[in-house]
């Protein structure tokens, strides 16, 4: 038996630059223990001296960054492969997203989903265990709705591993022939929201069918369900694991003061407003809540369960047991398990849009 632990979004900065233990419970590492491989997607660039990606200044888009010294995080965590296919890898730029690689070559933690060209971006993580051989391969979503600005790996250019259906279905069908398990880790959907979109369920259900062992979302911040169908395992999301409140500058970037700051003078958002002065960025209570996935390989069978976790405002890492998450989730899964998941999605939408409309009526 081959054992995968996943772990969501891992942003190692923000008001816990520096800290290098500490931070997370005895219990967390010992769920990690348990795995043979232990995997989580970096959604963070990383550099000491920052220089934003121009594009992303130009749209006054979110910037998202770590300091070098808190790579370290990463081994603390005890993680052994890392998604780079989201829309954060490069926000300081092709150099420091450069650094970063060679900075966790020189770490040991492997790999995925970004690189100087195409072919170094849609590279796999190749592992060998009990004589099996598992694939690990990270794409990102290229729609600006769900995912925004990053920009896409090509024969001659940096950049992350693009999510194009049809390309996707290709390279897992690929890396099938060559392996026991293929393991996908998609940087997808919208942001916010219990509910997993039409076209990542959709496309989940083509990624199975080509051969797709285990899925392993990340991007929403919100964790989803976690579904075990006839052969395959897809978590859709597994929400924020270490991704601290953190401060920001105008327009609204990550900031690391020089000096101490303290945080009870300071204004106080939940969202992604443009700011004017300091501010503090923080999550509110669901994304604080993330998800341990844990994902166990027995011959043909993958079967898949999940562990709660929640993120403290001083940056504590702990275990949640919440039955009303775990509730939720139950029910949302239930869909998810069906054809009828379009038809509910949809008549989702349509009551909120209603349930709006008669909101401005009422104001």
């Amino acid at each position: 038996m081959i054992k995968i632990s996943a772990v969501g979004d891992i942003m190692p900065g923000g008001i816990l630059s520096g800290v290098e233990s500490g931070f997370i419970s005895k219990e967390i590492i010992g769920v990690l223990s348990n795995a043979d491989f232990r995997v989580g997607t970096l959604e963070s660039a990383i550099g000491d001296n920052p220089t934003f990606f121009e594009e992303k200044m130009r749209r006054k888009a979110d910037v998202i960054y770590s300091k070098i010294k808190d790579i370290n995080k990463l081994k603390y965590l005890s993680i052994d492969i890392v998604s780079l296919a989201n829309n954060h890898f490069y926000d300081l730029g092709v150099e420091s997203a450069d650094k970063c690689i060679k900075l966790l070559d020189e770490a040991g933690v492997k790999h995925v989903g970004a690189g100087r060209n195409l072919e170094e971006a849609s590279r796999p993580v190749v592992e060998s265990l009990n004589g099996k051989t598992i694939v690990f391969l990270a794409f990102c979503d290229w729609r600006d709705d769900t995912v925004g600005f990053c920009p896409f790996a090509s024969e001659t250019e940096s950049g992350v591993n693009p999510m194009f259906d049809d390309y996707v279905v290709s390279e897992i069908k690929k890396y099938k022939k060559q392996s026991d398990y293929v393991v996908v880790l998609p940087h997808w959907g919208r942001e916010h929201t219990w509910n997993t979109t039409l076209h990542v369920y959709k496309l989940a259900k083509k990624m199975i069918k080509a051969g797709a062992d285990l899925i392993l979302g990340s991007h929403p911040h919100r964790v989803q369900p976690v579904v075990n169908y006839r052969n395959g395992s897809v978590a859709f999301s597994m929400g924020n694991f270490l991704f601290p409140d953190r401060l920001i500058i105008k327009p609204r970037s990550t900031f690391y003061p020089d000096s101490v700051v303290d945080f009870d003078t300071l204004p106080v958002t939940y969202g992604y407003p443009f700011v004017e002065e300091l501010t503090l960025k923080k999550w509110k209570p669901l994304g604080r809540i993330g998800m341990i996935v844990n994902s166990s390989f027995d011959g043909s069978r993958i079967h898949s369960s999940f562990t709660l976790t929640q993120l403290s405002e001083r940056g504590s890492l702990s275990l949640l047991k919440s039955d009303s998450v775990e509730r939720k989730l139950f029910f949302k899964s239930l869909f998810l398990r069906t054809s009828f998941y379009p038809l509910y999605y949809n008549l989702g939408r349509l009551v909120k849009s209603i349930l709006r409309q008669i909101k401005c009526i009422i104001d």
